[in-house]
């Protein structure tokens, strides 16, 4: 049994809200996705501050954000794409971002849309173009989503290449410093994590796969 065939079981820890935003989309495959990331999202917040799964609530603040009223110094953030998800939970404001490497995907068209002339350079004189390519994006994507900033209107102005960069604190909604931490998740996703806090604590990051069916049917059968 995979994830899937759990989806009925993972139904009743939505809220009320979860339930109908899973229903608003058109396909199943897309559906199940939302429901199996929400619930491993809870789980993971559960166990990060050591609460009853059942008590997690989610709600969206003012620019879209999901958060935790109940623990509001508790931050989290999740991207997903194809087969994989990202969940970061952090102690401050955090940005996740994770794509699929597509080789097919004729990125030229858009570039000027969303990266600076030093941008559009440096991934010219790189030797894995769409590598550089999906690294940038996803730097660009994970910072707008820690500051809660509209990715439409700032994706482009949002500098991403290897280094320290100077920008105005209107564009990163006043915070101060924001550090992107790029890796490979394998040969074909590359993800990255946006932190705007405790910037020297990149030791303790720490990362952990996600929970097995056998553990998710373990903790819901408790209940």
């Amino acid at each position: 049994m995979g994830y899937q065939e759990l989806v009925p079981e993972l139904v009743p820890f939505l809220s009320d809200s979860e339930r109908n935003r899973s229903e608003r989309y058109h396909f199943k495959k897309d559906q199940n996705r939302f429901i199996i990331c929400r619930i491993i999202l809870k789980h993971l917040l559960a166990e990060h501050i050591n609460e009853d799964i059942t008590k997690i609530i989610i709600d969206i603040d003012s620019h879209k954000k999901p958060y935790l009223p109940l623990h509001p110094s508790v931050f989290f953030n999740i991207s997903h794409t194809a087969n994989y998800a990202l969940i970061a939970i952090a102690n401050s404001a955090i940005g996740v971002d994770i794509e699929y490497i597509n080789t097919d995907f004729n990125y030229p068209e858009i570039l000027s849309n969303i990266f600076s002339t030093n941008e559009m350079e440096g991934l010219n004189m790189r030797r894995n173009k769409h590598l550089t390519f999906y690294k940038f994006w996803t730097r660009k994507e994970a910072i707008v989503k820690a500051i809660g900033k509209g990715i439409d209107d700032h994706l482009k102005h949002i500098p991403v290449t290897d280094g320290v960069h100077t920008i105005s604190s209107e564009l990163t909604d006043g915070f101060h410093k924001i550090k992107a931490l790029s890796f490979n998740l394998n040969n074909a996703y590359v993800g990255t994590l946006a932190f705007t806090k405790n910037l020297n604590d990149f030791d303790k990051i720490a990362f952990q796969t996600s929970p097995s069916v056998e553990e998710l049917k373990k903790l819901f059968h408790k209940k």
